[in-house]
C-alpha cells in the first residue's frame, strides 16, 4: 500500500469517528461500503496500470 492510500484510510476513519461522536451513532455499515469502495478502486486503478 501506498503513503497516500493510507493517509486516505486514516482520513476516513478520523471522520467517521468525528461524526459520530458528535451524532451518538457508532454504524459501521456506511464506513464499511466506503473502505470496501475505496479498496476496490485501488485494485482496478492498479490493475489498468500494469495492463
Amino acid at each position: 500500500m501506498t503513503k497516500n492510500l493510507l493517509l486516505l484510510l486514516a482520513g476516513i476513519l478520523f471522520a467517521w469517528f468525528g461524526i459520530s461522536f458528535f451524532t451518538k451513532n457508532f454504524d459501521g455499515n456506511h464506513l464499511m461500503t466506503l473502505l470496501i469502495g475505496v479498496f476496490l478502486g485501488y485494485i482496478v486503478k492498479k490493475e489498468e496500470k500494469n495492463a
